[in-house]
């Protein structure tokens, strides 16, 4: 249900987004000409700059003016005002043909004026002023703050309305995306507090969370004014942002692929991106872009190794990084940085949906296998083999010892009872667990007269598991152990705990009955990790070895 929800919102957000990327206006660079000083008379058009200079140079706090002239191909359409938006650093006055249209800021008092003032500011040409033909942009300005920095200066002519509403609409549109983002990464990191194995989900919530703060950053100059001497800001946050994502996306390609060597091959990545960030930090959109480049070729490298290795589901996302290149070339950048990382995230999204997928579908199967299971053993128990073996051993009982006949049948009868109580439960406690294994063992020494003796240590009669493994396990000891040279095999349970996890450790103190022979799962091991699928899903883990004085089986349950 979510990944579908998931993916007609990503379609219509990409539809919005491209439909968005259509420009309303173009934003030009004309001929610029730099003066510093300050005159009145440099406002006018029919004042001569051809001897100003093609440089801003360093006026440190004194006044500087700009001029550059534009042309309007067009009359307005009536009742529609024109605009000028100029993308400039420093405070300033608008002179259009001589007239003042507007300030940014108060030029010569900015060390005093409490940084008013923005970065991108628009003003409204009037409709007399607003006619087809070459007009003058004349800038009076100062520039307190970066004196050093000589950005340029950008304008936009263009509908009045058009100027304030495009970057709006993009705005919204890129926003919806973030919110979509930032529920996303808040489901996937409560998904990972529930399965804390699960480190995939994490880099998903991590890269999903740290996507939503990068859009939030890369358009807030929209609506929250920036004054230019903190215009920097907030592109170091940006290129933090795009380093991590940059880093953190081959890193969830590596490990759900199953990158070999990845651990080596992720450090000297991290290196490089390092080298890259320092070394051309100051050059920020070059930065972010060597930083994108850089992740393309690392997801490239390590998806295309799983394609070699036909892993399944890595034809979508080596074709996604191809659509990234498209971007690349053909989409302006902030767009383009945009859509590729939406596009990887929903690449890393659907991997992660396929996988929790098969999780589900492995957890439903485990249900119906311990069911299966659970019967198998139950009927092993009451096979009539089982019977007749100790039936028989009954009767060898009774006619040698009644007194241990007796308890032989009491032991018998103990069993079953206590199969009978646990049968249909998930969790028993621990305590009834450890009888019903004394139980067994106690018919197993009649049976087979052999000496079975059982110790446990550390153990929290409260603690609950899952019904009959420790049972299970201890009959496969039986199975495959024989006595020592005293006629006897040892059982020895172990219980540590931690923050993280608790263990259960079961030995088997006894020869090998086959020490060469590769042991398989079989129907016990099958119905141990049934049942902790069934009770615990993924937070387990079991192992079953030989040892040099036996066999140990250890249960791990996580948190």
């Amino acid at each position: 249900m979510l990944f579908q929800l998931f993916k007609k919102l990503s379609f219509i957000f990409f539809l919005l987004l491209i439909l968005s990327c259509q420009d309303d206006y173009v934003v030009q660079s004309p001929e610029i000409k730099y003066k510093i000083g300050d005159h009145k008379d440099w406002a006018k058009k029919d004042s001569d700059h051809s001897n100003w200079s093609d440089q801003k140079g360093n006026p440190n706090d004194r006044i500087f003016w700009v001029r550059m002239k534009v042309t309007l191909h067009q009359n307005p359409k009536p009742y529609e005002p024109q605009g000028l938006l100029i993308y400039a650093f420093g405070a300033y006055e608008v002179y259009w043909d001589e007239v003042l249209i507007g300030a940014n800021g108060i030029p010569g008092l900015e060390n005093i004026d409490h940084k008013e003032g923005e970065v991108d500011k628009s003003f409204i040409i009037p409709d007399t002023l607003a006619q087809k033909g070459e007009h003058l942009i004349a800038l009076r300005v100062s520039q307190y703050y970066h004196r050093n920095e000589d950005r340029g200066f950008g304008v936009v002519v263009s509908n009045y309305k058009n100027l304030i509403q495009a970057p709006l609409i993009l705005t919204s549109f890129t926003y919806i995306l973030a919110g979509a983002f930032f529920l996303t990464a808040i489901y996937f990191f409560i998904l990972y507090i529930n399965n804390r194995r699960s480190f995939p989900v994490l880099l998903f919530s991590f890269c999903s969370f740290l996507f939503f703060l990068l859009i939030i950053i890369e358009y807030i100059k929209f609506y929250i004014p920036i004054h230019y001497s903190d215009f920097y800001i907030r592109l170091e946050v940006i290129g933090i942002l795009t380093f991590l994502i940059s880093f953190l996306i081959p890193v969830y390609f590596s490990i759900q692929f199953s990158f070999p060597k990845r651990k080596v091959l992720t450090s000297f990545y991290f290196i490089l991106l390092l080298c890259i960030y320092f070394f051309n930090r100051g050059q920020y959109d070059h930065t972010t872009k060597l930083l994108v480049i850089s992740m393309w070729i690392a997801s490239a490298v390590i998806v295309g190794n799983a394609v070699f290795r036909k892993e399944t589901n890595t034809i979508i996302v080596l074709a996604v990084l191809l659509i990234n290149v498209l971007f690349y070339n053909f989409l302006e950048y902030d767009i383009s940085l945009i859509l590729s990382f939406t596009l990887l995230l929903l690449c890393m999204f659907y991997i992660l949906a396929l996988q929790l997928k098969q999780q589900r579908k492995a957890y439903e199967y485990s249900l119906v296998q311990t069911t299966r299971l659970r019967h198998e053993l139950l009927k092993k128990k009451i096979q009539p083999h089982f019977l007749m073996n100790t039936l028989t051993s009954l009767i060898d009982w009774v006619e040698e010892s009644p007194s241990m006949g007796v308890r032989f049948i009491e032991a018998l009868a103990e069993e079953f009872d206590l199969l009978n109580q646990i049968e249909d439960k998930k969790l028993i406690p621990i305590s009834q667990e450890i009888r019903l294994c004394q139980s067994f063992l106690n018919i197993m020494k009649y049976r087979k007269e052999i000496k079975y003796s059982w110790s446990d240590k550390g153990i929290d009669p409260t603690e609950k598991i899952p019904p009959a493994i420790l049972h299970t396990l201890v009959e496969n000891g039986i199975t495959h152990g024989i006595p020592n040279h005293n006629n006897e095999i040892r059982f020895e349970l172990i219980h540590e705990s931690n923050s993280k996890c608790t263990t259960y450790t079961l030995q088997t103190i006894a020869g090998i009955r086959n020490p060469e022979k590769i042991i398989r799962d079989g129907t016990g091991n099958q119905y141990v990790k049934a049942r902790l699928t069934e009770s615990y899903e993924e937070k387990w883990d079991f192992d079953s070895k030989k040892t040099t004085n036996g066999w140990t089986n250890i249960i791990t349950l996580y948190y």
